[in-house]
């Protein structure tokens, strides 16, 4: 399971979900943790298509020679863990139902900072100038530690998930459906049905994608 999210990272996730910008994010084993509205106009998929799958099936992304660039050992992901800062780059993705690449130039910024800690690789897509500028100095501006101050302990969130639901989240996370999560816990489809409605209620969100969205944010699973 993975690390619980910082609240810093957490806020972040947020502006970007509000923002316009195409983006995506990604953890440190590759799989796709975050899509907004913007990643799916971009490029077609919604993000109950690609939560949870690793992002060089999804996006088999090549360089501008044609090279399969996107692959295990992401080498984005290599420099940022090395914390190396990460230059915009061309890559070439594919786009759903679309034999065509589509061109993009990419953003890659590690939150809350480059080195083997970081939590979310975010990708921000085709767009340059001002408006992207300011949204990462803003993430950037989030996730910075005040100068001066000693190192405190982030505030825990709890969560109101029982130990079961919070299962089949990660499960949806990794794109389960309910009766492949049936059988694989061994439980009745109606059980599995029943735990997503309570997870949806206690969250208070209206789909599965929200709700694993939302527990991501908030270091849940």
């Amino acid at each position: 399971m993975p690390s619980p999210i910082s609240l810093p990272v957490r806020d972040a996730l947020e502006l970007i979900a509000e923002s316009k910008a195409p983006a995506y994010g990604m953890d440190r084993h590759d799989r796709i943790v975050f899509w907004n509205e913007g990643a799916e106009k971009a490029l077609g998929w919604s993000s109950e298509d690609v939560l949870g799958k690793m992002c060089y099936d999804v996006l088999a992304g090549r360089d501008v020679f044609g090279n399969l660039y996107c692959a295990r050992e992401c080498p984005v992901v290599v420099s940022a863990i090395a914390g190396d800062d990460v230059r915009p780059f061309l890559l070439d993705v594919r786009k759903k139902g679309s034999s065509a690449a589509v061109k993009l130039i990419v953003r890659a910024v590690p939150l809350p900072a480059a080195g083997p800690a970081f939590a979310v690789l975010m990708h921000f897509l085709e767009t340059e100038g001002p408006e992207l500028d300011n949204l990462v100095s803003s993430l950037r501006s989030a996730v910075r530690e005040p100068a001066g101050l000693p190192p405190v302990d982030p505030p825990i969130s709890v969560s109101p998930l029982s130990g079961r639901e919070r299962e089949i989240v990660m499960l949806l996370s990794n794109g389960y459906a309910a009766l492949n999560i049936a059988a694989k816990l061994n439980l009745s489809h109606a059980t599995v049905r029943n735990h997503i409605q309570n997870v949806l209620r206690k969250l208070e969100v209206h789909s599965q994608v929200e709700a694993v969205a939302l527990a991501f944010r908030r270091g849940w699973i």
